[in-house]
């Protein structure tokens, strides 16, 4: 999930960035959507506005709040869920774009080839998207990830105008 909606900027610099009302209300909605998916981990970037995304979710489990995720790339993203423990069966990563677009895309491809490149284009705040795999998250390479199927993406709000277009 990408964060919601946020301030343009914030003197404290853009890591302390704050959500808009507008991002409470989009987050708050996206909670009731992922409240029936049987989460039960989160891992969380530890900026100001994915904290407080997470917490606009409603959602009661437990997160951890990772610089990693907001710092790093991709790779890292899919390093830090290849840590999480088996027993967990339904996990939430909420992180920041480019990240979030570029791993969602990449593992959609293999499902979804079409889908991974709207993925790519077009993310607005408080989407996300749903990802099923068998087998355990320390199996998960970015060099193989055919076993990963996308399920379903929800993006807040309207559709941009003139359709998903690529620049």
């Amino acid at each position: 999930m990408r964060h919601a909606k946020t301030e343009s900027n914030n003197p404290q610099g853009d890591k302390a960035r704050e959500l808009l009302p507008r991002g409470v209300q989009d987050a708050q909605e996206v909670g009731t959507q992922l409240a029936g998916l049987g989460l039960q981990y989160a891992l969380v970037s530890s900026s100001t506005r994915t904290r407080q995304t997470f917490h606009a979710l409603g959602l009661d489990v437990p997160a951890e709040f990772q610089d990693a995720l907001y710092y790093d790339g991709s790779d890292t993203m899919l390093q830090r869920i290849s840590e999480v423990d088996d027993d967990v069966t339904g996990l939430l990563v909420v992180g920041h774009s480019p990240t979030i677009p570029d791993l969602s895309a990449r593992l959609s491809w293999a499902s979804n080839p079409k889908e991974a490149d709207a993925l790519q284009c077009w993310f607005p705040t408080a989407a996300f998207a749903e990802f099923t795999f068998e087998g355990s998250w320390a199996e998960l390479d970015l060099d193989d990830l055919g076993h990963i199927s996308l399920q379903r993406i929800e993006r807040v709000g309207s559709k941009p105008a003139g359709g998903i277009t690529c620049a």
